[in-house]
């Protein structure tokens, strides 16, 4: 029988399979004492056929002051077939972060850990990383960072930075699925030379480890930075360095690739947003990519515009041209979105592919206790080598909210999505639920 999916709704929607009602910033905490949220939820979903009910619990505790944040939250949810299936865990997830800083230094950690379907849509996805696979199965993903800065009101001053990740899968076919694991360290100094002139040395090093026959990387590069206050509005930044980049596969000889890195950049300030370009080069598992773009930033009176475009090539991949795009605009009881971004990234064989994400969100107070909210994503893969499957997945989602007494909320909702591997193999999914969700919150 074909595995039931968990769809995630676009745009700061709850989740189709499981109610979560939102984690508060921490930066949107009033300064001072410990915030704790508690969400419940109780859903009834009808999914390709199946007949389903899915209870949620969460839970968040929040601080900030002028110096510190703290946040911690986890949510999860039991789900319960009536075909007398036994209960299973639907998407568990953790945040904990902690930051303190003064003026002369600043500290900050973060570990997370999430579970969802292998081709569910997030707004968490980093399309740098990885691509989209459409297949069955669950992912895992755990990710800690560290980070220290120093001599922030002194000429001279560092930083250093250390973050792990990991990706874990299960019952998936599959088979360049693989789990992984990627350490990363990045030393960097810096030296004010005068008030608009500063020089820094970097170094940073990371390694990626697949399961067999994926491709193992370890990467490793040093060079320096130089940063030029032209005028008041205008700043440019120029780095030049070496990179170093080994990859192993099993069956296959080691492969060494290393050479110079360099990157050019600007911005400038503008009364009604700012202006900003590039022109980068590196080495990276996929050999080396070239890419220049240009970016223009426009506050509205009635929201923000952001557009940028770009021109991107590597050995094996012709001149592609590259697109950003972001509007948010507020309406008079709601909210109006769109936005487009591209990146190139790597699969476990180093393969790599063009990903694009294309997200538009809406959301409208009909009347004072009822809310609409829409969302469709398109998320796609474009492989550079023509001998790869592409894959593209688009996703509708809509959930109507109704407030009820003692903070209860009525929600109901439709999600469907078509997933396409090729113009042969397309397959669609539908998803019909309706429940009641309840947050309750308070301060200590």
């Amino acid at each position: 029988m074909r595995r039931r999916r968990t769809y995630r709704l676009t745009g700061g929607l709850a989740a189709a399979g499981l109610v979560l009602l939102g984690i508060p910033p921490a930066a949107a905490q009033e300064q001072g004492g410990l915030e704790t949220q508690l969400r419940f939820s109780q859903r009834l979903t009808q999914e390709d056929g199946t007949l389903s009910t899915t209870t949620g619990l969460g839970v968040t505790l929040s601080s900030r002051t002028r110096t510190e944040a703290f946040l911690f939250s986890v949510d999860s949810g039991l789900e319960q077939d009536f075909d007398g299936s036994a209960l299973q865990q639907k998407d568990p997830r953790l945040i904990l972060s902690y930051s303190r800083e003064s003026l002369s230094s600043a500290l900050a950690a973060d570990f997370s850990y999430r579970q969802s379907d292998v081709d569910a849509l997030s707004e968490d996805d980093d399309i740098s990383d990885g691509v989209l696979r459409l297949d069955e199965g669950l992912l895992k993903r755990y990710s800690g960072n560290l980070s220290l800065q120093l001599g922030r009101d002194a000429p001279f001053g560092g930083t250093v930075d250390l973050g792990y990740s990991a990706k874990t899968y299960s019952e998936t076919s599959d088979p360049d699925l693989l789990d992984e694991e990627s350490v990363n360290a990045t030393v960097a100094l810096r030296f004010d030379l005068d008030p608009r002139i500063s020089a820094g040395l970097r170094s940073s090093f990371s390694q990626t480890d697949r399961d067999d026959p994926g491709q193992d990387t370890d990467s490793a590069s040093i060079g320096g930075t130089l940063d030029f206050g032209v005028t008041k509005t205008l700043s440019t930044n120029a780095y030049l360095g070496y990179s170093r980049v080994t990859k192993s596969t099993p069956g296959f000889p080691e492969d060494v690739q290393k050479g110079l890195a360099y990157t050019l950049s600007f911005t400038e300030l503008r009364p009604n947003g700012d202006l900003s370009g590039s022109l980068g080069s590196d080495i990276d598992e996929a050999g080396r990519r070239t890419t220049a773009r240009l970016d223009r930033s426009l506050e509205l009176p009635s929201g923000a515009l952001r557009a940028g475009v770009g021109l991107s090539t590597s050995e094996d991949d012709d001149l592609r041209p590259l697109l950003s795009f972001s509007y948010d605009r507020g309406l008079k009881r709601g909210t109006f979105g769109v936005k487009l971004d591209q990146a190139f990234s790597t699969d476990s064989d180093g393969e790599e592919a063009l990903n694009s994400d294309f997200r538009v969100t809406y959301r409208q107070e009909l009347t004072p206790l009822s809310s609409l909210q829409a969302g469709v994503v398109l998320r796609d893969t474009d492989f550079v080598d023509d001998a790869n499957t592409d894959s593209r997945k688009l996703q509708l989602d809509l959930v109507y909210r109704h407030a009820l007494a003692e903070d209860w909320n009525l929600v109901g909702g439709y999600s469907h999505s078509i997933s396409d591997k090729s113009d042969e193999d397309r397959d669609h999914s539908s998803k019909v639920f309706i429940g009641l969700e309840k947050a309750t919150r308070w301060r200590f």
